[in-house]
């Protein structure tokens, strides 16, 4: 690929193209679900209302409450949802080694959820957008010296293209800065910036111009160089109206966290939650414009007049006088026209519609732990278990798109700074000489789920201990109930520092027998010294004869 202005906006264009039917889907799926996201065919000034076509809020709170169940599965701010292991299963059990990631992985979540970095409110907002439109992209970069910062890049801005075995490595991002904020950039950044825009900084510093940034496979990489041209990937920012080229560079490892929610055969944009209810989107909406007509309709009916009744138009006001309503008999000459509306019929319609966009949403299956909060273990192991089955296809996704290549992003950048110079010089030789290969283990609440089966095992294992036991009271020695109940907490999400070790567990063990021992020796006392009484009284008779 070319590397001047012109070629770069006529691939980011071309690839625009390509985007046309989801932007033009996206506009439409906005305005009912996220319309704070209504500017994929528009651009609206800030603060404009970009709710008229939300009748029903469902869709609205339903995408809320996928965002906070994505959140809450996949990377709770509360939990240690990842951690790190050496690849080489050689290593599985060297203690220095698993010493170091571990250090590595705690500051990972360090850096990563600092307040600067603002890593949990724009992943809460980049799995608004996966339940929305079924995208998001997360940019993750580096405030020099000060560490890790994440950037959610609102989808309209992204375009994007996938290599030969499926996975996203040319994206462009097409945005605004008015010219204040490019002058700020230019400065920080080595930005160079065309003249319009450098007199606009200081005359009109609030005039907005057009930018785009492309990441794309560095094509002419020279392996050996620690420069951008020795980088995997090269980044270009250009201005565009002026097709100027404000800097050209590169990353050393792919900048972004892609979440892509269901990917249909050959296209490179992924489908929602939304789309897979669309249908019942656009009915509850309309079901709900009908409803509040025919409510307003029964609670202020239109009015039948007579012929010659009232003359001038009717005063609706209390304690108004309306003077030839009634007829010299007193008969009223003024009636409401009823037409008996079926608003229960229409809101049953409404609960219908309201319950495939919780499925759809996935939301209606943790509802089922909160209608029932009197069930047993066991069975919220298997409520777990099949929310786990029912998940696990796409948000196993998320962890290989957007999770996994997020982690190595931040390792990556953390390795290059001199704060950190550890991770180089403390990295155990046998790790070192394996290429410093890790693996991602994830524990979030979406892992637990998908280990549930082996906690309901365990339990129904628990549960039929006491009858295998009047059986044959030696039962129980099949099962080793420590190691059961380490799995459970494991599988459960106990954290580790409530648990006892072994040497803790085998030491309160040997205390018990001590005391056990200590208790019989006490209660045998009294018959010991009965017998050796007895003993002494025998050899006492037998010298006396």
């Amino acid at each position: 690929m070319s590397d001047d202005a012109k070629s770069i906006i006529e691939a980011q264009e071309k690839l625009a193209e390509r985007r046309q039917n989801w932007s033009n889907w996206w506009q439409q799926i906005a305005l009912r679900v996220m319309p704070s996201e209504a500017q994929f065919t528009v651009l609206n000034e800030e603060g404009q209302r970009r709710q008229e076509r939300v009748f029903s809020g469902k869709p609205v709170t339903a995408n809320e409450k996928f965002a906070a169940i994505m959140d809450d599965l996949l990377t709770p701010r509360s939990q240690i949802w990842h951690t790190l292991a050496p690849e080489d299963d050689d290593l599985a059990d060297s203690q220095e080694s698993k010493v170091y990631l571990e250090r590595l992985n705690t500051l990972v979540f360090t850096q990563r959820y600092r307040p600067a970095a603002n890593f949990a409110s724009q992943k809460s907002q980049g799995y608004l957008q996966v339940g929305a439109f079924g995208n998001s992209a997360l940019f993750i970069d580096e405030e020099v010296g000060k560490g890790l910062r994440y950037h959610n890049i609102p989808l309209r801005e992204v375009f994007w293209s996938t290599n030969h075995q499926g996975q996203i490595d040319v994206l462009y991002r097409r945005f605004f800065l008015d010219a204040r904020q490019a002058a700020q950039r230019a400065k920080v950044s080595n930005w160079q910036l065309p003249t319009r825009i450098t007199d606009a900084a200081t005359k009109d510093p609030f005039k907005k111009f057009e930018f785009i940034h492309c990441v794309r496979p560095n094509d002419d990489r020279v392996y050996g160089r620690i420069d951008a041209k020795g980088m995997p990937y090269a980044s270009y920012y250009l201005a565009l109206e002026d097709k100027f080229m404000c800097s050209s560079g590169g990353f050393t490892s792919w900048p972004y966290g892609i979440g892509r929610y269901m990917l249909a055969p050959n296209e490179v944009f992924a489908r929602s939650p939304a789309m897979s209810c669309w249908g019942a989107i656009l009915t509850i909406n309309e079901e709900k414009k009908t409803i509040l007509r025919a409510g307003q309709k029964e609670v202020d009916p239109p009015l039948l007049l007579a012929e010659d009744g009232i003359l001038e138009a009717m005063n609706m006001r209390p304690g108004a006088l309306n003077h030839g309503a009634l007829s010299a008999q007193g008969e009223e000459l003024v009636k409401p026209l009823k037409l008996g509306a079926n608003i229960p019929l229409g809101m049953e319609l409404l609960d219908l519609e309201g319950k495939d966009i919780e499925d759809a949403f996935s939301t209606a299956i943790y509802q089922v732990l909160l209608d029932h909060p009197d069930m047993t273990a066991t069975q919220v192991l298997e409520i777990a278990q099949q929310k786990g089955m029912l998940l696990a296809p796409m948000m196993g996704r998320q962890q290989s798109e957007d999770l996994g290549p997020l982690i190595l992003r931040e390792i990556d950048l953390l390795s290059r700074d001199s704060r950190f110079n550890w991770i180089a010089t403390d990295m155990p030789d046998e790790l070192r000489e394996r290429g410093g290969a890790f693996k991602i283990e994830y524990r979030s609440s979406l892992a637990r789920m998908l280990r549930a089966q082996d906690g309901v095992a365990i339990m129904r294992t628990f549960e039929a201990i006491p009858a295998a036991m009047q059986i044959d009271p030696d039962a129980a020695l099949v099962f080793d109930v420590i190691a059961g109940l380490r799995e459970l907490s494991e599988i459960n999400g106990v954290p580790a520092k409530l648990l006892r070790d072994d040497k803790t567990i085998q030491a309160m063990q040997a205390q018990k027998q001590q005391q056990q021992a200590l208790q019989s020796a006490v209660a045998a006392a009294p018959a010991v010294s009965q017998a050796a009484l007895n003993a002494a009284k025998a050899d006492q008779a037998r010298a006396a004869v």
